[in-house]
């Protein structure tokens, strides 16, 4: 039983999704198996349609390659089980659905009437799936280095988000043995200012090395203070270490 040919309606929606991803694909049809939910297969066996949880497999592999690359390269210094975490943060069900919803994947998306009824198009369950399966499509259209491209730029807030790296790496420690192995001695932290009612302080923090102010940090707490001016220090002398 032959496969139907997309519309032309269905053709815009599908290049529709493609400026949206600045990528246009040589092979559409790999786009149009990404959309396709398995509901949607099952309600029109007619139209002897594959599913799109083979790419979804696919995605999830290509999607952890990709932002376990750009991770190793961006944070040299990051141990293997910080940059687990990091990644485990960005690929995740949330984060992921949340670009499908800004993609507008949900309105491309071939769903079954059951699934259509029950909210399908903003399951966010669904939709990280879908952006794994659009993923997918990509890597097979043109390969692992073009779809790590597309990846850094639709993910680069989240690639570049501070107060997720800082979550997950203690800088407190990096610092001190940065300074140890560099300075042969460890940072000093001291409260310079702490202001606001007992259930509410914000405190101010210099961090020093060899008596020289190097950075301050803020916070809710003396160790938020300290955690920030760990980072800011780190990345300042580290920065300095390079160059």
């Amino acid at each position: 039983m032959a496969k139907s040919l997309p519309n032309k309606k269905r053709i815009e929606a599908l290049n529709g999704l493609g400026k949206r991803l600045s990528y246009s694909f040589r092979n559409i049809a790999l786009l149009e198996t990404a959309l396709t939910h398995r509901s949607y297969v099952n309600e029109n066996p007619q139209l002897a349609l594959a599913d799109n949880e083979r790419f979804e497999f696919l995605g999830d592999a290509v999607l952890g390659v990709c932002v376990s690359d750009i991770l190793i390269k961006k944070y040299a210094d990051f141990s293997e089980g910080t940059l687990s975490k990091i990644r485990a943060a960005i690929v995740n069900e949330k984060p992921l659905a949340e670009m499908a919803h800004k993609l507008e994947i949900g309105s491309c998306l071939l769903l079954g009437k059951g699934e259509e009824i029950s909210g399908g198009r903003s399951k966010d369950s669904l939709l990280a799936n879908a952006f794994e399966a659009v993923i997918a499509a990509i890597y097979l259209d043109s390969g692992f280095t073009k779809t790590k491209s597309i990846l850094k730029k639709l993910m680069g807030p989240l690639l570049n988000d501070d107060s997720l790296h800082s979550q997950y790496f203690d800088y407190k420690t990096a610092l001190q043995e940065f300074c140890q192995k560099i300075y042969k001695t460890a940072p000093v932290y001291i409260i310079v200012d702490s202001c606001g009612p007992d259930h509410a302080k914000t405190f101010d923090v210099e961090v020093t090395i060899a008596g020289k102010v190097i950075q301050t940090g803020s916070g809710k707490s003396k160790k938020e203070a300290e955690k920030q001016a760990a980072q800011k220090a780190w990345q300042e002398l580290h920065d300095e270490d390079e160059s």
